[in-house]
């Protein structure tokens, strides 16, 4: 685990990258007319799996949203009047 997180993320998009790259290259096998038109689809694929590596890497903040319960109780009771009215009700 890098960063405490599971790899099963980039497992599925690597796996699912290389699915979608071998239907492409099955289908240049079976028409070679169009490699030329299916050439860009490898580079758009391989792009878009590096960046989702990158993001699945990427370190994160001291700040992280997710450590913590950012939910303060203390701030509910503040103006209970503000939010607890439904929208549509008549004052």
């Amino acid at each position: 685990m890098i960063y405490g997180r599971r790899p099963r993320q980039l497992i599925v998009v690597w796996g699912f990258s290389l699915l979608l790259m071998l239907l492409i290259n099955w289908l240049e096998t079976q028409a070679p007319a169009l490699h030329e038109l299916v050439l860009p689809f490898y580079w758009i694929i391989l792009a878009v799996a590096f960046y989702l590596t990158w993001r699945w890497l990427r370190a994160r903040s001291k700040k992280d949203r997710r450590g913590v319960d950012r939910r303060r109780a203390d701030r509910r009771d503040e103006n209970e009047s503000s939010g607890s009215e439904s929208p549509g009700s008549d004052r």
